[in-house]
């Protein structure tokens, strides 16, 4: 009777160790909006830039440059259906000068896996840019965002 008991117990635990196995999330997550910066005379070349970029009471999220091969990806809210990101261009004097991009979606939650959990994609993407300081046209390339492979917006300046 102990030899079965004890049979069972390792039997038991044997299962319970072999059931329990660990799950990492190697899918992508909810993506970030993409910005390339280009010329806005030669709307085919790219342009390096120096940038400080915020939203309303967060703190900064950039400030760096972005060369004339690299882009910006900037996180969305997905508890809300708009964000406002104020980019201040920076001169070799550090002063800025600020324009707002304002970027107006709808999030649909999508089940990923058990790892991963669920993630937000954007649709119905439109971006507007106001005080038109710097930013001399702006398009938007992608009206769903979805991953982070290619540019979502462009900013002629």
């Amino acid at each position: 009777m102990k030899k079965l008991l004890f049979s069972l117990l390792i039997i038991t635990t044997f299962i319970g160790f072999n059931s329990c196995q660990d799950e990492f999330c190697l899918d992508n997550t909810t993506p970030s909006l993409v910005i390339e910066f280009y010329n806005n005379t030669e709307r085919d070349s790219l342009k390096e830039i120096d940038l400080i970029v915020w939203a309303n009471s967060k703190d900064t999220i950039f400030n760096g440059t972005v060369s004339k091969t690299g882009n910006l990806s900037l996180p969305l809210d997905t508890q809300n259906t708009f964000v406002v990101y104020h980019l201040s261009m920076q001169d070799e004097l550090g002063n800025g000068t600020v324009d707002d991009l304002t970027i107006n979606y709808t999030t649909e939650d999508i089940f990923v896996s058990q790892a991963c959990g669920f993630k937000s994609i954007y649709n119905n993407v439109t971006t507007t840019t106001t005080k038109n300081n710097w930013i001399l046209d702006s398009e938007t390339t992608k009206q769903s965002i979805n991953d982070e492979t290619e540019a979502h917006v462009k900013i002629y300046h």
